[in-house]
């Protein structure tokens, strides 16, 4: 069951069972990991005690049987340190690697360390090549045009399909794919095998076209995105990518706005990847259906206006600053929401000229996010809400208290925080 909850294809038999996806069953997984190990700490406790005290453990070390014990022992304590919150801060590389070599290296050893459990680690295996061959067979390879999204961090990828693949694409805004990099794509100072072979990084589909999709992601200091920024400076080659999906909970949403009286999103930075689409298919959604637009609103908030370059064509920035349910915030070199995980940066580079992207529609300072909650929730009392947030940690923490207000007033609230970083 430990392993099954880990399982990121799209054929998880318990996401298929309870309609969910791999981001909504991983703390399932990481509480599975928990009570596990705390159960064979004890165990690997008493009977180390009770060695003790029959006075036994020098020899009962030297058995073949103990040996593998501890040490299977040893590699769970391994992975369950580097899973620890400020380890995957630290290094998300180190908490993921050891988690995967550990995590299977560890069957063959409980394998032989008791036979009780043999039944258990063959599914335990079965369930671990299973979900890898589906995750292989729903890989594809597409040369991708790569860009520089200019005076920002921002990297632009467009991605070609195949046409058989795109209507799952289309089906849902807001779904999400794992890349990685074949070896014809790695810099020239990487050499195989390396760690690009066990990277498997998830990005946000930020536009769906007839022919390819648009992923937008953020340079930072990790293998993938730096392999990526090296080959944005290729400005002739398209070099093959891997994308694996789509995948993500987001195909749950397509109805909302026949299911809600009112909706609202949020969105932080680069997390309007995940949110921009959804607004858009939302908002075509009610035209076609000849109700208010009023009824959906989305606020955006970024240090500069650049950071929504990749989300508008030049001729199409006036629409954007002219809708009046899309709420833009600058806020410049005011304090933003900055993530207690690091997981975003939203940061401004001398230069920016603001006039360029869009307008400041919302403000030029932090969004008042208790306030905005406040007035979408005044506006009926008796109205259903939707409440959608995708940013960094503490933006996503106070758009929750603000709704939970509302909830323990007994309000009709479906709440979704599409965390992301660590």
């Amino acid at each position: 069951m430990h392993y099954m909850l880990s399982m990121k294809s799209l054929y998880s038999p318990l996401a298929l069972v309870f309609n969910s996806s791999h981001e909504e069953l991983n703390p399932w997984h990481r509480l599975s990991g928990r009570v596990i190990y705390s159960v064979l700490a004890l165990h690997a406790a008493w009977y180390l005690n009770y060695f003790i005290q029959i006075g036994v453990l020098g020899k009962r070390l030297t058995n073949l049987d103990v040996i593998i014990g501890v040490t299977a022992f040893t590699g769970l304590t391994i992975i369950s340190t580097t899973s620890l919150a400020f380890v995957r801060r630290w290094s998300y590389r180190v908490f993921f690697i050891l988690h995967l070599a550990i995590g299977v290296s560890i069957l063959p050893l409980l394998f032989f360390h008791a036979t009780h459990l043999r039944l258990y680690i063959v599914e335990s295996l079965a369930i671990f090549i299973f979900d890898l061959v589906c995750r292989k067979l729903d890989t594809t390879t597409g040369f991708a045009r790569i860009s520089a999204v200019p005076h920002t961090k921002l990297i632009k990828l467009k991605i070609p399909i195949p046409s058989s693949k795109l209507r799952r694409f289309r089906a849902a805004p807001g779904q999400h794919v794992y890349l990685s990099l074949p070896e014809e794509s790695l810099p020239p100072h990487v050499s195989a095998p390396s760690i690009h072979d066990l990277l498997f990084n998830p990005f946000t589909v930020a536009e769906v076209s007839n022919k390819d999709i648009t992923l937008v992601l953020r340079a930072l200091n990790g293998p993938t995105t730096q392999a990526i920024e090296y080959l944005s400076q290729l400005t002739k080659a398209r070099p093959p990518i891997n994308i694996e999906g789509p995948l993500g909970s987001s195909r749950r949403f397509t109805k909302l706005a026949q299911q809600y009286d009112r909706i609202l999103l949020i969105a932080g930075g680069v997390g309007a990847t995940y949110t921009v689409p959804i607004y858009n298919h939302l908002r075509e959604q009610l035209e076609s259906e000849a109700r208010s637009p009023d009824r959906l609103t989305f606020h955006w908030s970024m240090r500069s206006a650049a950071e929504a370059a990749w989300a508008v064509e030049p001729e199409a920035r006036t629409k954007l600053d002219d809708d009046e349910n899309l709420k833009i915030y600058l806020t410049g070199e005011h304090e933003a929401f900055v993530p207690e995980d690091g997981s975003v940066e939203l940061e401004e580079l001398e230069g920016t000229r603001e006039e360029e992207c869009v307008r400041a529609t919302g403000g030029r300072d932090r969004p008042d996010l208790g306030g905005i909650v406040d007035a979408v929730f005044r506006k009926g009392g008796e109205e259903r809400v939707a409440v959608l947030v995708c940013g960094p940690t503490g933006m996503a923490r106070e758009v929750r208290r603000a709704v939970g207000r509302w909830v323990g007033k007994g309000r009709d609230v479906w709440f979704h925080d599409e965390g992301f970083g660590w």
